[in-house]
């Protein structure tokens, strides 16, 4: 990549398709990190960030992903790669959505085909704010083949999560299991049950 498109930032783009799964349009936005397009042979690494309640997939542009990003890549102190916010627009219970289903199924081989992706475990990673750190928890557990990092942000464990972290721990060995990043406010509601999480 060249100085130039390095300076000129990344890029953001809005899609959506009918899912199957959740039998309505799922909205998504994607950041393309600088020089994407100037390096049409790389594939990049894909983080996929969900929001919290009551917020759109607007929550983590307005916390500023697009400036920090393309700060952090312009500087050389992260490694270029793509984001994905997908948009809960609907939020059901956790016991009866069908969203994790639609990001897994759908969402996921959607990007892949489409972006100049590193379609593997090791190249995916998911991460959320609140509701949606508690999302990434559980899919990126769940689907542990899947993914190997999890950002849990101001985490609001789901409750019917709370005693599956020993069956999560027994599904995989140590080297299959993601990675794992929790951060929380020490006067957030939701600290007692991010901290025994992490304990």
């Amino acid at each position: 990549p060249t100085i130039n498109c390095l300076e000129e930032g990344g890029t953001l783009q809005g899609g959506n398709f009918f899912s199957k799964t959740l039998e309505s349009e799922l909205n998504y936005k994607v950041y393309l990190p600088p020089c994407y397009h100037a390096s049409p042979q790389q594939d990049f690494p894909v983080m996929y960030l969900l929001h919290g309640l009551s917020y759109s997939n607007e929550q983590w542009l307005n916390l500023g992903l697009v400036e920090t990003m393309d700060a952090l890549v312009a500087a050389e102190a992260i490694f270029p790669y793509i984001i994905v916010l997908p948009e809960e627009s609907v939020p059901d219970p956790p016991h009866t959505s069908s969203f994790p289903d639609a990001l897994i199924a759908e969402l996921i081989p959607w990007i892949d085909s489409r972006y100049s992706t590193r379609p593997l475990k090791a190249y995916r990673g998911i991460g959320g704010v609140s509701r949606g750190a508690a999302w990434a928890v559980h899919i990126g557990f769940e689907h542990y083949q899947d993914f190997s990092r999890i950002g849990a942000h101001s985490l609001a464990l789901f409750q019917a999560d709370q005693g599956k972290l020993i069956r999560w721990m027994e599904q995989a060995s140590p080297a299959d299991q993601p990675q794992v990043l929790i951060d929380i406010g020490r006067n957030d509601q939701q600290w007692p049950s991010a901290k025994n999480f992490a304990d």
